[in-house]
């Protein structure tokens, strides 16, 4: 799907045909057909527009000489819509293709906030300032999803203080996993950041040091907490690791000794069973008795050995 924009005349973003006149085009998810008609009609390298399409592409700016183009391959956080027992997030590209007095945005999902952009009150002639607030846009995202994130862990930890199960350990290991994507995607955005105004395309303007400054902040912001709560979400993975081996331990004691009592009068019934004669008369309950206070003595001795060396 492709959506081309302009200004009007009264300086508002409106829609506009997919001709020499759009000053923002963005494209989602596009069939060869659709990749074609960019590639003929403003002349944009091929792999500009396909890298955004692969969701394994890492993050980084690129300028092809020949035609002018700048690219920048951003990461951006969506929800993980495979994973409905817990809140998710994954990480997929977006590339911003800028030149020859043209903004085209590719991505393979469609993403909320860029048609929210087309409400706003952005000049797209200032191509930088557009880079920038998108940028600023997707670190707000990271701060709000990360404390999304965060609500779900406290949940996930207040039942896991109640009963520890497979499926709560798995929901951890979820939003774990978030956090690793969010961490190796903003520290991908920071050297986006660094490297944005080298490209000859991306001018910088005065106006633009206080959204730069901004970004700066909330990446920065985004990074640190991410780190954070991938620090204490290893804390608590390592606590309740060593909480199951624990129970184990203790439960494998359990079973041992139940093993141990109940093994010491079977052996005396099977000594007093081989044909051995039973105390004083073979034929007289007392003799059972008697066999049944030997197992009896026995156990008392172990279970008291035991006790002392600690292991009841």
């Amino acid at each position: 799907m492709i959506t081309a924009y302009k200004h009007s005349q009264t300086q508002e973003i409106v829609h506009t045909e997919l001709d020499q006149t759009a000053s923002w085009i963005n494209v989602v998810d596009p069939n060869w057909e659709e990749i074609e008609t960019l590639i003929n009609r403003y002349d944009i390298p091929e792999d500009f527009i396909r890298d955004p399409l692969d969701s394994e592409e890492s993050a980084r700016v690129e300028y092809d000489e020949d035609t002018r183009y700048s690219l920048i391959i951003l990461d951006l956080p969506v929800v993980n819509d495979t994973n409905l027992k817990v809140l998710s997030f994954i990480t997929i590209p977006l590339g911003i293709i800028i030149g020859n007095k043209k903004i085209i945005t590719v991505c393979n999902v469609e993403n909320e906030f860029l048609d929210n952009f087309a409400r706003q009150n952005i000049n797209l002639h200032f191509h930088s300032r557009f880079a920038l607030n998108i940028l600023l846009t997707i670190s707000n995202h990271y701060n709000r999803n990360l404390r999304l994130l965060n609500k779900t862990r406290l949940r996930i930890e207040r039942d896991l203080k109640n009963n520890v199960t497979n499926k709560q350990l798995y929901n951890l290991m979820e939003v774990e996993k978030s956090l690793v994507y969010f961490l190796a995607a903003l520290k991908g955005n920071e050297s986006i950041i660094k490297k944005l105004f080298r490209l000859p395309a991306i001018k910088r303007f005065d106006e633009d040091e206080d959204i730069l400054e901004d970004l700066v902040i909330e990446n920065n912001q985004a990074l640190e907490t991410t780190r954070l709560y991938t620090d204490i979400l290893e804390s608590i993975t390592t606590s309740y690791a060593s909480l199951l081996s624990n129970e184990m331990n203790n439960t494998m004691k359990t079973l041992t000794l139940f093993t141990v009592f109940l093994t010491l009068p079977t052996l005396v019934f099977s000594f007093f069973g081989m044909n051995v004669p039973l105390p004083i008369n073979d034929h007289s309950y007392i003799s059972w008795i008697i066999v049944i206070c030997i197992s009896l003595i026995i156990v008392s001795i172990v279970g008291a050995f035991l006790w002392r060396k600690q292991k009841l």
